[in-house]
């Protein structure tokens, strides 16, 4: 058998030889005239234009003139043409956000970055800051992602991004998928991939959740006797043991089916799966039943929220309510305390039908179904669980 051809990202997905910048030098004069007329003194000493905001920032020379500088939002407002300007003070210094959607960002502009590229571990396409930095997640470093959002603020593009990264980044021989989803954001052609299992429904989710657990067991006997750490070590020793991911899209709807033990699926996976190489992407719609979460997960996404509560539920302060547009978000990396603010890549369904063409070509006479077609088949009532429990159990045996 040929080795298994990742697609060229260059070649499926669009991304920006060149940035749409306009020129800030009229507007930094503007400025400057303003606060010269105000008795305003200070430097001006930030001006940077990112995919989707544009700030400046001005260090005062005293605290009167930093008084007038943020008195001066009405002036901002009407000379930027915008009404959603935020004017703030960090660390000595006042900023100017203004955001401007000057270029979409692409998934294939984050793809296609160096960072992305020599990664050697498994990275997750995050988003793009003002510095037009490529920020990733890599899965070998903190093991778990928490993700939550309104239906509205870009969330399945989202996931549809942390995917699209992993398959066009990973072997099937690197990497298996499990991608749970009872939502709109449906699996349904990635289900073609033989390392793709789609779940579809949430009995047939709990069931996969409950062999999880056996399955986190079954490897940490298997690393104890080899006497390995984790999965690295064991690999680098000779072992052949894929990652498991398992993104989980819409939490929601099994936590209110079963509360309890959704929630004690979730804690046993983030305390004792990572080291055996079983990561958990878990999202939700509905902010809320994430509360109790972010101790277990320290890498936590917030898309755009209602409420600073919802907010609080997942990034642990406010912030999320107030992200301007569909695709923002605010991103904990597991080690900074503070949220980065970041633009998701967004990419086209042309796009993702093309790279899961691309690597369905690796297979040929395949026909792939969900791997819980045969239990719905045989088990269509969902009586006893026990059928549903037995097939999935083979899974992982195999």
């Amino acid at each position: 058998m040929t080795a298994f051809q990742l697609p060229n990202t260059r070649e499926l997905l669009k991304y920006h030889t060149r940035w749409n910048d306009q020129a800030l030098n009229p507007y930094i004069d503007d400025l400057v005239d303003l606060w010269a007329e105000n008795d305003v003194h200070g430097t001006l000493d930030v001006s940077i234009q990112g995919p989707m905001l544009t700030r400046f920032g001005i260090t005062p020379d005293d605290m009167k003139s930093a008084g007038r500088i943020i008195k001066l939002e009405p002036a901002y407002r009407y000379m930027f043409r915008r009404k959603d300007i935020r004017v703030y003070r960090k660390e000595g210094r006042i900023y100017i956000d203004i955001p401007w959607q000057r270029d979409p960002v692409w998934l294939g502009d984050l793809l296609t970055s160096s960072e992305f590229e020599s990664s050697q571990g498994l990275p997750l396409a995050i988003g793009m800051n003002i510095y037009r930095d490529s920020i990733l997640h890599e899965l070998t470093d903190v093991p778990h992602l928490l993700v939550g959002g309104n239906p509205s603020s870009g969330l399945d593009e989202f996931l549809e991004g942390l995917l699209l990264s992993i398959l066009m980044h990973q072997t099937p021989d690197e990497v298996e998928l499990y991608l749970c989803s009872s939502g709109n954001l449906g699996f349904e052609d990635y289900a073609e991939l033989p390392y793709c299992h789609v779940i579809t429904s949430i009995r047939n989710t709990m069931a996969m959740l409950s062999e999880i657990s056996r399955e986190i067991d079954r490897r940490s006997n298997i690393l104890y006797s080899a006497r390995c750490r984790n999965i690295f070590q064991y690999n680098e020793r000779g072992g052949n043991m894929r990652h498991r991911v398992i993104l989980i899209t819409e939490y929601h709807r099994l936590f209110s089916s079963n509360k309890q033990a959704a929630m004690a699926y979730v804690l046993r996976m983030t305390e004792f799966a990572g080291p055996c190489g079983i990561h958990l992407i878990l999202a939700s719609s509905n902010p809320s039943c994430l509360r109790g979460l972010s101790q277990s997960f320290p890498a936590r996404v917030c898309l755009k929220v209602s409420t600073p509560s919802d907010s609080g539920a997942i990034l642990g302060e406010k912030g999320g309510e107030s992200l301007p547009r569909k695709g923002s978000l605010l991103y904990l990396d597991g080690h900074d305390p503070d949220p980065q603010y970041l633009q998701c890549g967004f990419v086209t369904q042309r796009e993702r039908r093309s790279v899961i063409e691309a690597l369905r070509s690796n297979y040929v006479n395949i026909h792939k179904r969900s791997i819980f077609d045969e239990i719905e088949e045989d088990d269509p009532e969902g009586d006893s669980g026990f059928s549903t429990l037995r097939n999935i159990r083979t899974l992982f045996r195999r």
